[in-house]
């Protein structure tokens, strides 16, 4: 009997043995893991986080920089070539186009490449231009050179195209679509293509255009247009009645040799002079706040308009080759989900990820977490969670050996008061 108990309490001291040992092993692994994830998840941040020391905000005169996007990678051969336009999905993903690639590239927020379209092989895009995703996200690009647009599905599979004189710029919204080309703007039907109203032929009066390289859609149907070599900016209800016209600059189309140079004189109907007035302006967009958004190619900026009668509310940054600074930008987009605009920063060669003031339409604080639930965080969720998980397991397996050391330091003393 004496023999079975000592064997019996050998036994169970060897398995506390093996157990404890087990423990420390498995203490030792997460420990490693923890260590492994938390090293990964602050790699993967400083991947996804811009490097470097972001622009002093005041160089930049209210622009707050991003991240900008050169290329699909750091081969000379994949760098980008005079950018044409940006604009994202309803995922967030980016969709670029420049003049040397021939493709829709796809990068995601976080400025990784993903990968490009070139339509079917018979028929492959021709000089990409302007382009936008649909609420669908179906992609929609203009062929200025082949008098069509281009629509393919979110995964680049080819849909079909539809024909518009000289198309310049497009936007779209659930109930249609709208074209800006050389000699005005068109409604067009989503579901075909077929137009519903066209505004405008090309010319210098009232009601005529001069390229119209920048065309948005508000979420209550209005549609703003940025006649560019006319500078003007005009809005117009869904059906493309005129609400509203404002020049906003000297008329490039109207320069003229005064004493031997080249002059454009200010007209009478110029709403900006001066400092306020825009030189050439290009794309637009609308922000979350409902506000037009205007890149402005020779003075390397983005207005701000009110849309109600196309005051000017303010102009954002400042020439430069420097990340946040502006060399022509020619089209800009806007991600109401992450409030950041896309830019085509056209001679700088690369794409831009910017924030302006007041652009969010909401609240400081729900912009604010938006952003950073947007941000690198987003990307770093899946590591974050297991580094969360491994520490909850340490935690939970110390309590437990707690408890256990406890328990049968208890039963020793009932056990020797007997």
């Amino acid at each position: 009997m004496t023999d079975t108990v000592a064997e019996s309490s050998s036994a169970a001291q060897n398995q506390e043995v093996v157990s404890r040992r087990g423990r420390r092993i498995l203490g030792l692994v997460l420990v490693v893991l923890l260590l492994l994830l938390s090293l990964a998840t602050f790699l993967l941040f400083r991947l996804l986080d811009p490097p470097g020391e972001a622009p002093v905000a005041g160089e930049l005169l209210g622009i707050e920089w991003v991240r900008s996007i050169y290329g699909m990678s750091v081969a000379p051969e994949d760098q980008f070539s005079r950018t044409a336009a940006a604009a994202p999905g309803p995922d967030g993903s980016i969709h670029i186009t420049d003049a040397t690639h021939g493709a829709i590239m796809r990068f995601t927020p976080d400025g990784r490449y993903i990968e490009s379209f070139r339509g079917p092989d018979a028929d492959p895009l021709v000089v990409p231009g302007r382009l936008t995703v649909g609420p669908d996200g179906k992609i929609y690009v203009v062929e200025t050179q082949n008098d069509r647009v281009r629509v393919l599905n979110p995964d680049g599979s080819y849909i079909g195209t539809f024909s518009v004189p000289k198309p310049a710029s497009i936007a779209v919204s659930e109930d249609k679509i709208v074209v800006g080309s050389v000699n005005g703007f068109a409604i067009l039907d989503p579901t075909d293509g077929s137009p519903v109203n066209v505004i405008g032929s090309r010319g210098q009066a009232d009601y005529q255009f001069d390229y119209v390289h920048g065309v948005a859609i508000a979420e209550d149907g209005r549609i703003f247009v940025a006649d560019s070599f006319n500078n003007r900016l005009s809005a117009y209800d869904a059906e493309g009645n005129r609400l509203w016209i404002v020049r906003t600059g000297k008329p490039s189309n109207r320069a003229e040799m005064i004493d031997g140079r080249l002059t454009v004189r200010e007209l009478e109907d110029q709403a900006l002079t001066g400092e306020e007035a825009l030189q050439l302006p290009l794309g637009i967009t609308i922000d979350g706040a409902g506000r037009i958004v205007v890149a402005d190619m020779f003075e390397c900026v983005l207005a701000v308009f009110d849309p109600e009668d196309g005051s000017l509310i303010g102009k954002y940054g400042t020439p430069g080759p420097e990340d946040g600074k502006f060399f022509y930008p020619t089209n800009v987009s806007y991600d109401p989900q992450r409030d950041w605009f896309t830019v085509s920063d056209t001679q700088n060669n690369r794409v831009q990820i910017v924030r302006l003031p007041d652009s969010s339409g909401g609240d400081d604080a729900t912009a604010a977490a938006r952003r950073v639930l947007d941000g690198p965080i987003r990307a770093c969720a899946i590591p974050l969670a297991l580094v969360i998980l491994a520490a909850a397991v340490m935690l939970f397996l110390r309590r437990r050996k707690q408890q256990e050391a406890s328990t049968t330091e208890s039963t020793e003393i009932v056990g020797g008061s007997r």
